[in-house]
């Protein structure tokens, strides 16, 4: 029965990675912005989010804090976002989308909705459902567990 269980992980891994490989090549094809994924996704934490710390864009992106500074240093030095110090406590940064960077995640909607209707075309709609339910059920799982 364990053996069972680790194929089962093991092929839910395969799938996993092969479906993330794919999906960010053709996100990053179709995000010929200039904004590389990374920073899409950033500027999408902020616009669904408002202003946040870094702290907090490293958790919504399960990157590290360094890797937030890197990301909010690029798209400051694009005018797409603002850095500001928290009024009360300087040490807290805080980062703001700006118009600039609300234009650019209004273009790159369109592709993005495109992107996911490409994705997921081979499924039927039970289906597409199906995979939504049991995604956010793993992610709710592990967000819940992950605060323990």
């Amino acid at each position: 029965m364990r053996e069972q269980g680790l194929h089962a992980s093991t092929e839910i891994e395969k799938w996993t990675r092969l479906a993330m490989r794919q999906w960010i090549s053709e996100m990053t094809g179709r995000l010929k912005h200039g904004l590389p994924i990374q920073q899409y996704y950033l500027l999408e934490s902020l616009r669904a989010n408002g202003t946040m710390r870094c702290s907090e864009l490293a958790d919504t992106l399960q990157i590290t804090l360094p890797a937030v500074t890197n990301l909010a240093n690029k798209l400051v030095a694009g005018g797409y976002a603002e850095r500001a110090h928290n009024e009360t406590d300087r040490r807290v940064v805080m980062v703001t989308i700006t118009p600039k960077g609300l234009d650019a995640l209004r273009e790159l909607d369109e592709k993005a909705a495109e992107l996911v209707e490409w994705f997921w075309q081979g499924l039927e709609p039970g289906e597409t459902a199906e995979l939504t339910r049991l995604l956010r059920k793993a992610v709710e799982y592990r967000t819940v567990k992950d605060k323990d």
